[in-house]
């Protein structure tokens, strides 16, 4: 194993195949390096909450029917065990060509101003030991929370230190439960549902006011989680067959940094959020900034200097899910009267809809917008949008194009691509120019057959707006 590659990424995890197959989508030559063997691919959920925006990603690959299927319509945030996620988005990677090799452990890396080279050992019973080196032009660590990447990288990791853990763990049930099943009093909190895995088992978390101090490296004891379980329910569950013990908790970290020359970091690698599964979905939202940037600089279609509003972007919005994630985290293992009252009133305030619907946005990632302007790609002729407009989500309206087909802004988006809108009233005297060339899909609108609030973002005095490859609005050109 010692051929070029133009990416090379440690961690196939969900956001590490999401990221090759961006890649791939841009034309590049794209390796996954994996620590864990295909024997050790366990029906488990691990992260398995997918909000809205991580949603509208799927919609806009064109794999969100293929992973979800038609719920997703109705249903702005699933439930989906991580093995599932993993499975599909690896059948993705490999039918667009991305090369996996399972079974490796990266040791150290070397870069120089051209490529960066990757060198590790096989941990599998045919080349155990033996080591392996290859070359990218650029490595990406999507490898967790214990990034090696990150570490041979230099790239601090900091936070505090937890202040409670949780037991959770998947086991099977003696006694029929509820799905999902919540439950909070004062010995704790149960939040378990049946993900629906071949095993059977269901997903458990349980933590108990009482042993809210043990420290996350203690193990769990199938006895253990089934007493928390039992005083807080009042019910014996008669769980077996476990997998999955152990204790996570509050704490909370964040890289320093994103980038460090030629070495990326994505998903847990950038931080350890574990509350509201947002990490998860921060990850794919990292993956899709990076893909498309790292496409469009090794194909020689932007500076080099583009590579630098990866970090620029995305760091500000993780700084702010830590914010949020160590405030949920806080109300999340109440136990004490004053943390009670704190919570009573967080509930309060959420009956208010306009505060309600802020924090949903920042949850679900549809806050997300990145305001400054991308001017080192920005075309002859095209203009910055207003500062309402500037970098913000392109919402995924229903457009109907001059032959009278209706389709919705996503599915114009399957091939990673930038999509030139040109707006209704746009003079079709002459043919518009694609601002990106080879690398853009124009879209001819006649009218936006959608809600007011949702087409009236693409109404103003501008003809066109080109959206980014991981749509967000870029730029415009007046009438």
């Amino acid at each position: 194993m010692t051929s070029d590659y133009d990416v090379v990424i440690v961690g196939a995890g969900p956001v590490g195949l999401l990221l090759s197959c961006e890649l791939r989508l841009a034309g590049l030559i794209v390796l996954l390096l994996e620590r864990r063997t295909d024997s050790e691919g366990l029906a488990e959920t691990r992260a398995f909450v997918m909000h809205a925006r991580s949603l509208e990603i799927f919609a806009a690959g064109g794999i969100l029917e293929h992973v979800f299927g038609p719920e997703t319509d109705a249903n702005y945030v699933l439930l989906v065990p991580q093995y599932r996620t993993e499975e599909i988005f690896r059948h993705c990677a490999e039918e667009l060509g991305a090369v996996i090799v399972e079974g490796v452990k990266v040791q150290s890396i070397n870069p120089t101003d051209h490529n960066i080279t990757v060198t590790g050992v096989y941990n599998t019973t045919k080349k155990n030991g033996q080591t392996f080196t290859v070359t990218g032009r650029y490595l990406v660590g999507a490898d967790s929370v214990r990034s090696t990447v990150r570490e041979l990288a230099q790239i601090d990791f900091v936070g505090n230190p937890p202040i409670n853990t949780v037991m959770s763990g998947e086991a099977m049930l003696g006694v029929p439960m509820p799905n999902p099943y919540i439950v909070r009093n004062k010995n704790g909190l149960v939040i378990a549902a049946d993900m629906k895995v071949p095993s059977g088992r269901t997903r458990l978390n349980v933590f108990v006011s009482s042993q809210a101090t043990i420290p996350e490296p203690v193990p769990v004891t199938l006895e253990e989680l089934n007493e928390g379980l039992r005083m807080i329910t009042g019910v014996d569950y008669k769980l077996s067959n476990p997998c999955m013990l152990k204790r996570f908790s509050n704490e909370q970290r964040l890289a320093s940094r994103y980038q460090s020359g030629r070495v990326f970091i994505v998903g847990d690698a950038c931080h350890n959020l574990p509350a509201g599964g947002q990490g998860l979905n921060m990850g794919f939202q990292e993956a899709l900034n990076l893909g498309w940037k790292l496409g469009a600089v090794i194909r020689d279609s932007a500076p080099s200097s583009l590579l630098h509003t990866y970090e620029d972007e995305r760091l500000p919005a993780a700084r702010a899910v830590v914010q949020n994630t160590t405030s949920q985290s806080l109300l999340f293992f109440a136990s004490t009267s004053p943390e009670w009252a704190v919570r009573n009133s967080m509930e309060g305030l959420l009956r208010v809809p306009e505060a309600s619907r802020d924090l949903a946005l920042e949850i679900s990632g549809f806050a997300v917008s990145y305001p400054k302007p991308l001017d080192m790609l920005r075309p002859d002729g095209w203009q910055t949008l207003p500062k309402n407009m500037q970098g913000v989500r392109a919402l995924d309206v229903k457009i109907r194009t001059p032959d009278g087909v209706v389709t919705k802004l996503s599915e114009h988006m399957r091939d990673g691509r930038w999509i030139q809108l040109m707006l209704p009233g746009t003079s079709r005297c002459s043919q518009s120019i694609p601002a990106f060339g080879d690398w853009t899909v124009v879209v001819e609108v006649s009218d936006m057959p959608d809600r007011e609030e949702r087409a009236g973002l693409y109404t103003g005095d501008f003809s066109e707006i080109p959206v980014r490859p991981d749509g967000y609005l870029a730029f415009e050109r007046m009438v």
